[in-house]
């Protein structure tokens, strides 16, 4: 209604002023026509003419509409035709009644008028500035995003030049855990001046890059993962416990070239995330020896503190469990502290 209304202040004063006066006339025959089956007073459909013209065509139609339905009305109170003037006190009163509260309903809804063309016009300049602070925010979280794939790519490129195969494999590492957070970024959505990443998708993509690792062997990574949006102060370390667990499990549960299944599921419950990753493997015990295990493992449930949660890990010689349950902090809403219990929690 208030783009309308803002739409007739373009319109010239004489078409304003036409209209109003078209719509009395109306009433006026109308009503007039009627006089005789039901005979009475035209005041209220005059007064709703003389209220609709003054807030859609402003203060001047409106005064312009209490005169002329003021005149109007003098025929409902002598015959037709009969005089132009009223005789007698009480209709004179009557119809001076009618037109001092018109007068003063007219400045009061010219005024309403005034404050809907206003609220609309702020209401305007309100949402351009948020479709600009949207886009601001869309193209700053894709140049972050850039920035991280230059810095995975010159990580890279150093790579190919150390010779120390302990340094190499941390250093590749270290660009895996970069290419997580520019892929949080890449997938990060501007909404109500909040960002967030869908968990399905994110997950998902994150998952089907770390195929990539198998290089032929027949191990299969399954997802079952919930829709949800999540805020990128979760997205990001959610992000580099996938990678980190996954790629262990690629690395470790299945020694000589032997094929498995990892199962990655993510899921919600009351207001509660769980995360999991479960494969057929080996067992974490046959590998208990090797250093980087241990050092994924404390990655992990830093990254599970950061989260306010903690890390569970159940292993036997069919396979491990590795569990991380954390609150959810919904997009706009502050994340919850770190827990002081990820480093106490039950590995079996």
């Amino acid at each position: 209604m208030d783009r309308e209304i803002r739409a007739t202040q373009l319109w010239p004063l004489s078409s304003r002023i036409a209209l109003t006066a078209t719509a009395l006339t109306i009433v006026y025959l109308v009503q007039i026509a009627l006089e005789r089956q039901a005979p009475g007073e035209p005041f209220l459909l005059f007064f709703l003419v003389v209220i609709s013209s003054t807030l859609a065509f402003g203060l001047t139609a409106g005064f312009v509409a209490v005169g002329l339905s003021t005149l109007l009305s003098i025929p409902f109170f002598e015959p037709f035709g009969a005089h132009v003037v009223l005789t007698r006190a009480w209709d004179l009163a009557k119809v001076e009644l009618y037109a001092t509260l018109s007068s003063v309903s007219v400045v009061a809804f010219a005024q309403v008028r005034k404050t809907l063309i206003a609220l609309s016009e702020k209401k305007e300049i309100l949402q351009q500035l948020d479709e600009n602070r949207s886009l601001l925010l869309r193209e700053t979280v894709h140049g972050v995003s850039n920035n991280f794939a230059a810095v995975a790519a010159l990580l890279t490129m150093k790579s190919c030049s150390i010779r120390d195969i302990e340094a190499k494999q941390t250093l590749n590492e270290a660009v895996d855990q970069v290419k997580v957070m520019a892929r949080v970024h890449r997938r990060l959505r501007a909404r109500d001046n909040d960002v967030s990443v869908d968990s399905a998708a994110f997950i998902r993509e994150l998952c089907d890059d770390l195929k990539g690792m198998l290089c032929g062997r027949q191990i299969q990574i399954d997802r079952e993962v919930d829709s949800i949006p999540i805020n990128m102060e979760q997205a990001v370390p959610l992000g580099l416990i996938v990678n980190e667990l996954v790629t262990n499990a690629i690395k470790h549960a299945f020694p000589n070239e032997r094929g498995g299944r990892i199962r990655v599921h993510f899921k919600t419950f009351n207001s509660q995330l769980r995360l999991s990753v479960e494969d057929d493997g080996v067992g974490f015990h046959c590998a208990r020896n090797r250093p980087d295990m241990g050092q994924g493992e404390e990655l992990v449930r830093g990254f599970a503190r950061e989260l306010g949660g903690g890390l569970k890990i159940e292993s036997a010689t069919t396979g491990s469990s590795c569990r991380v349950t954390f609150p959810y902090a919904s997009p706009g809403s502050t994340p919850p502290p770190a827990s002081s219990l990820g480093g106490s929690a039950a590995l079996m």
